[in-house]
């Protein structure tokens, strides 16, 4: 197969990349990235078409005005690196894009009868912003709205392509219940480099004992369910209990994360390279994400051993079921997994149940360790991933 990437970003379409050259299909990757960057992935300067203003102006951007101005500028800097990557495909079998850069590609694609399948990293485009926007109202905060002309093309991209990648039974779901057929829809759990992430030589020292040892790595942002995770870290109230965050912070919780106890230490942005000693030191991780498809984050929590706590809305559960099981159901809307609890959204008072079970229960904390370390050798790498991806590939070109 000859495959094509189109990416105005990472995210992890490198990492699919690999694979593919691994296995002798990728075409093309098409990236705002600088070339020398993306090569450290192991793929060739040859196969690599860079597209590096949108890049480089998307940094400026977010130095100038944040967020609210890269709102503002989303549409034109997104279509004028989708209108040019089109210039690039000759040659594909099949193209895989990300949503939001695409839909000019997705065109080119379907008048030349080529097979095509659209990345959605996220709930439906109408759902996100609908989780959103009641989030924003529900902290007595200003949403900012994605761009009406990026919605308009993720709409238009969803019903250019021949298949829809989404890495969750969430995203599955929000793209089911907007009446997308579920025979266009191929779910494919992410995964992780085992070799960077990796479990401590000797284990910490059981909650109980110590006390507990709290982790979360991502934005400090709304979108990431920040002020149910610090509502739910608090009302456990465990002594000696810390809570490390991992991540920069959004302008609108640099109020809420300032005022916050010493038993709440702020890190910042930290290189992937150093998540990996605070992954180790801990006892747990936590996520309570009002949306998104599926956090990274958890993956590398999981292979350095971390049980997870994650809401419903972040694609924890899904990698929780990779072993087989089955949540099983407790008080409070909360699914007991082997390596891990899911917790529905907008409940603090379930993470605060589920923080409490792993300080005061050692043998469930130190079960649901060994069943993390278990999940991630045997399911969560990137060679399984691409796999899955491949198949996916030659059952669409074999339906042609």
């Amino acid at each position: 197969m000859k495959i094509t990437i189109v990416v105005g970003g990472r995210w992890h379409a490198f990492d699919l990349a690999r694979q593919l050259q691994s296995h002798g299909h990728l075409h093309r990757l098409i990236t705002n990235y600088p070339r020398w960057y993306v090569t450290r992935w192991g793929i060739p300067a040859e196969k690599v078409v860079s597209l590096p203003l949108t890049f480089w102006v998307i940094k400026a951007i977010y130095k100038i005005g944040g967020e609210a101005l890269m709102m503002r500028y989303q549409w034109r800097v997104h279509n004028w690196f989708a209108q040019r990557a089109v210039n690039h495909l000759e040659g594909s079998e099949l193209i895989h894009g990300w949503s939001q850069w695409s839909e000019p590609s997705l065109k080119w694609a379907r008048n030349r009868g080529i097979t095509t399948v659209l990345e959605r990293s996220s709930a439906h485009i109408l759902e996100q912003s609908r989780l959103l926007r009641e989030e924003y109202e529900r902290l007595g905060l200003h949403w900012p709205p994605t761009h009406p002309k990026i919605v308009a093309m993720e709409l238009k991209e969803y019903k250019l392509c021949t298949s829809i990648a989404v890495p969750s039974r969430f995203v599955e779901r929000t793209f089911r219940e907007k009446g997308v057929n579920i025979t266009r829809l191929n779910r494919n759990a992410l995964g992780v480099n085992l070799k960077q992430f990796e479990p401590p030589k000797e284990p910490p020292s059981p909650p109980i004992e110590v006390g507990l040892k709290v982790v979360y790595a991502g934005a400090l942002s709304v979108q990431k369910g920040v002020p149910d995770l610090l509502n739910g870290f608090h009302t456990a109230n465990l002594p000696n209990s810390t809570l490390t965050l991992l991540g920069g912070c959004t302008k609108e919780l640099k109020p809420l994360l300032d005022a916050q106890p010493e038993s709440v230490k702020r890190l910042g942005h930290r290189p992937q390279t150093e998540l990996v000693r605070h992954y180790q030191t801990a006892h747990c991780f936590v996520i309570a994400s009002i949306q998104e498809g599926m956090a990274m984050v958890q993956m590398q929590a999981l292979a350095c051993g971390l049980p997870i706590i994650c809401s419903e809305h972040t694609g924890g559960e899904d990698l929780l079921r990779l072993q087989g099981a089955k949540g099983k159901l407790s008080n409070q809307g909360i699914a007991e997994f082997p390596a891990g609890f899911v917790v529905p959204i907008h409940k603090p008072e379930a993470i605060a149940y589920c923080l409490q079970r792993l300080q005061r229960e050692p043998e469930l904390w130190k079960g649901m360790r060994e069943a993390a370390l278990e999940l991630a050798n045997s399911e969560l790498n990137w060679s399984a991933y691409g796999a899955r991806a491949i198949s996916h590939y030659n059952s669409l070109l074999e339906a042609k």
